[in-house]
């Protein structure tokens, strides 16, 4: 059977959580595409929701104004749900110790990507409860996971030194559809919102568009130095790129127009920020940060 999740009748974002935590969390500056430290001023985030320490995923957050986490700490691992109206963890369901990844689907279902030495799977959880619905084996261990926009299939990105590709699984059925080939230094995916193309996000800086039906690359461009993680805006025209330096002390998200295939702008972005999600309007960025000590969730206001 497939995931099911609970039908919620609730307040959408509204409550804001104290700003002060933000000075614990937050960089004093950012990096531009090429690395180098740029004038942008402080962070100055419009909400901030308190985490557990050891964050290092986020689903994408929900239109029911509901969040899932991944965390990992001292061997263990749990997802945790945050309810970003009153800004408090919910439930807490434990996860495999060997959980990399997190991604919600616009029809409500988790998918968990798990990674060991050699071996991967992706579980398919209830959206309501965390639940354990499914779990699909793959070839290789699962390096990240997307869900697409069609509320069914997930893009997971999977792979050795050897060989990484990105698999596609249908959370209806729990099985595998197809796999593209994904250049070795992939380090996170997303996909556009026809799900007719794939971005890899590659450690040397580049980003290859590789169309899904063929697996040929059909574009290839820079987004700049220490990328983390990318997602895609709603329509497919912009890709928000987070970047790493000096260890997670200094961050920014480069803000990239896929028809020019060029950077446009560079906002900042918290220190130590793990990953990245749009808000389902497309208006906020979601940045997922997570140190051994403190975790939180910071909105960034971006120009759809």
């Amino acid at each position: 059977m497939p995931p099911t999740p609970r039908a919620r009748r609730r307040p959408a974002l509204a409550a804001v959580v104290a700003l002060a935590l933000a000075a614990a969390a937050c960089s004093s500056g950012s990096t531009a595409s090429s690395g180098t430290p740029t004038s942008t001023p402080p962070v100055r985030p419009s909400r901030v929701f308190a985490g557990p320490a050891g964050l290092v995923a986020g689903a994408q957050p929900q239109p029911d104004g509901f969040l899932w986490l991944l965390a990992r700490t001292g061997g263990t691992a749990d997802l945790q749900e945050l309810n970003l109206t009153t800004g408090r963890i919910g439930l807490i369901v434990p996860a495999p110790s060997s959980a990399t990844s997190l991604s919600q689907s616009p029809s409500g279902v988790i998918g968990v990507g798990l990674g060991t030495g050699s071996t991967g799977a992706l579980e398919l959880r209830n959206g309501a409860s965390g639940a354990l619905v499914a779990t699909v084996p793959l070839g290789a261990p699962v390096r990240g996971v997307v869900a697409g926009a069609d509320g069914t299939t997930f893009y997971v990105l999977n792979g050795t030194a050897a060989s990484v590709s990105v698999t596609l699984v249908n959370a209806q059925t729990a099985t595998v559809s197809v796999s593209v080939p994904a250049p070795l230094d992939t380090v996170a995916v997303t996909v556009d919102p026809t799900g007719q193309s794939l971005f890899a996000l590659r450690a040397d800086g580049h980003v290859d568009q590789i169309t899904l039906g063929t697996g040929a690359v059909a574009a290839s461009f820079p987004v700049g130095s220490t990328p983390v993680q990318l997602t895609a805006s709603n329509t497919g025209t912009t890709l928000y790129v987070l970047k790493s330096t000096d260890g997670g002390a200094t961050a920014d998200v480069g803000v990239i127009d896929t028809a020019t295939e060029s950077q446009t702008d560079a906002l900042p972005a918290p220190a130590h920020s793990v990953g990245l999600q749009l808000s389902p309007d497309g208006r906020t960025l979601y940045l997922v940060v997570g140190t051994s000590g403190y975790g939180n969730v910071q909105l960034i206001p971006v120009t759809p």
